[in-house]
């Protein structure tokens, strides 16, 4: 029976190393958190697509079928918000209301999709689409000399009750009165395009605008449809309409600065993020290395003052910081990242850099002094600091809900900055709140941990 005294033994040294049972119990559990927050933002079968819609059309007045005036885009953004995926309640768009400004600004932080904008004269395209139907419809059962005669006839006599005419492979068709049909619409050559923007490397532009511009086809073929049983009431079954000009088109483009955008582009950014957020695990090592080897016991009855080690530990970290942002941006570069901005991003990337050092070293701090030994702080250091790096979108899109949570950690406002900075070349002035924010929540956190360390490994014994 002397397995079970061993297995006793090693349940004891196991849970008596509290950094081995933090790792083996908490810090999967913790991956798998921010593995699935990170994945459920990015998309599902029956997720809603984030969108703006910035109508522009002016409308339009209909004189087919009455006088109405009628906008096309109104209708088609109510569509779109209306829609939902099949044998779902749950909408296929959800629809940001934005001006353009601020429609860009969400673009570029993948908050939404993509951009969609209806032209001026969409309406007066659909209104085009319309009579172009109802001609070639017409001429496709009739002929177009047929029709200059029963134009001619109704306006000379007032009225054509319901003549029969040949329509062609056995078929005929009944002409409506002229209370239906006073004179035959011209089609006009009138074309709108529909302009969808989005990040090219973001997956969710892709699917979004692909779904949307099924929509914009089925809505055109519908309005089409309409239009032919307004005319004829019944189409004859056999009739094959003309050839029909496309007055409705789809442009795809991508938003300024993302031209050549790929996914590695997005993910640059957030992998300096990620490297700077290693140097947590450093920086809280060799602190509590020092205070397991009695270095800092030995300093403390020096004349070294609290302040001496942790502006020290804070100077020589911050630097190291500058410096890895330059290698890491050299590696993304030999990785075929397209960096938007010339030198002048980069200097602007070096000073979030070494803002985010300090962030890391005030983060290093309150480890170190909440950690026994080094093992203990690199444990807890790759407990917090990783997840970090999933929590704040540095690899994966968000959800909206963990944005406004990862918005109060200074390295969100970071990969933000970096990302605007280097992948869209964005200038000071755009980034400047999200640096600003970085300022604020980076001091705040250097006050907790100088506070937590002085009071706990910097304390007379």
């Amino acid at each position: 029976m002397k397995f079970i005294a061993i297995a006793v033994k090693a349940l004891k040294e196991i849970v008596r190393d509290r950094g081995l049972l933090v790792m083996t119990l908490l810090f999967p559990a913790v991956f798998m958190l921010a593995f699935g927050t990170a994945f459920r933002g990015v998309g599902g079968q029956n997720t809603p697509n984030n969108i703006v819609v910035l109508n522009n059309d002016r409308g339009t007045e209909l004189t087919y079928g009455g006088s109405e005036h009628f906008n096309f885009g109104e209708n088609l953004t109510q569509v779109l918000s209306g829609l939902k995926y099949e044998n779902s309640t749950v909408p296929m768009f959800k629809l940001y209301n934005a001006t353009r400004e601020g429609a860009l600004k969400l673009a570029m932080n993948r908050t939404v999709a993509c951009i969609v904008t209806i032209p001026e004269d969409f309406s007066e395209a659909m209104e085009a689409t319309i009579n172009s139907t109802v001609r070639t419809t017409v001429t496709s059962l009739v002929g177009e000399a047929a029709i200059e005669i029963l134009q001619r006839l109704l306006q000379g006599t007032g009225g054509f009750d319901n003549a029969t005419f040949p329509g062609g492979n056995g078929l005929n068709w009944t002409g409506p009165g002229n209370a239906t049909m006073p004179a035959l619409p011209e089609a006009e050559n009138i074309t709108a395009t529909v302009l969808i923007e989005g990040d090219m490397g973001y997956m969710s532009f892709g699917m979004a605008q692909s779904i949307i511009q099924g929509v914009l086809s089925k809505y055109v073929e519908t309005v089409r449809s309409e239009a032919r049983g307004q005319v004829l009431q019944v189409v004859p079954e056999g009739v094959k309409p003309s050839e029909e000009q496309a007055h409705v088109s789809v442009e795809i483009e991508s938003l300024s600065g993302t031209r050549e955008f790929t996914a590695f582009d997005y993910l640059a950014p957030g992998i300096i993020v990620f490297g700077l957020l290693m140097g947590t695990i450093a920086v809280a090592g060799a602190l509590a290395r020092e205070t397991e080897s009695q270095t800092l016991a030995r300093l403390k009855v020096s004349l070294m003052k609290p302040f001496d080690l942790l502006f020290g530990t804070l100077l020589s970290w911050a630097l190291l910081a500058l410096a890895q942002v330059l290698v890491l941006f050299g590696a993304a570069l030999a990785m075929g990242f397209h960096w938007v901005g010339g030198t002048t991003s980069l200097l602007i990337a070096m000073l979030i850099g070494g803002i985010t050092g300090v962030s890391c070293v005030s983060l290093g701090l309150l480890v170190a002094a909440f950690s026994k030994n080094e093992g203990n702080a690199g444990t807890l250091g790759t407990l917090l600091s990783v997840p970090f790096s999933f929590i704040i979108g540095a690899f994966f899109t968000i959800p909206p809900e963990m944005q406004a949570i990862a918005a109060f950690l200074p390295w969100r406002q970071a990969f933000l900055a970096l990302l605007g900075v280097l992948s869209y070349g964005a200038p000071l002035q755009d980034i400047m709140p999200n640096i600003t924010a970085q300022v604020l929540e980076t001091a705040i956190l250097f006050t907790l941990g100088v506070v937590a360390f002085a009071k706990l490994r910097l304390k007379a014994e």
